[in-house]
């Protein structure tokens, strides 16, 4: 798997954490339930949407791509041996 493509799976990851979590939030605030249990699913959510952006920033670098460092795969792709990254 490609840089490129683990990055676009920790965002689509994200952002469907954050829409459960907005879905959620709405649903139960209509309803007259005991919000302890609403607090702990959000807080234990919104930790997980925190280390997936932490995985999700290591993920990129700060590569410039220098010439000597890009390289073509058997597909004709260029990427970048420094970062890996697709370019």
């Amino acid at each position: 798997m490609s840089v490129k493509k683990a990055i676009k799976i920790l965002d689509w990851w994200i952002n469907q954490k954050k829409y459960g979590m907005k879905k959620l939030q709405n649903e139960w605030n209509d309803s007259e339930d005991d919000y302890d249990i609403i607090r702990t699913l959000l807080s234990v959510d919104q930790i997980t949407v925190t280390n997936l952006e932490t995985i999700r920033s290591e993920l990129i670098s700060n590569c410039k791509h220098p010439m000597n460092m890009q390289d073509k795969d058997l597909a004709g792709h260029k990427y970048c041996m420094n970062c890996n990254l697709d370019l």
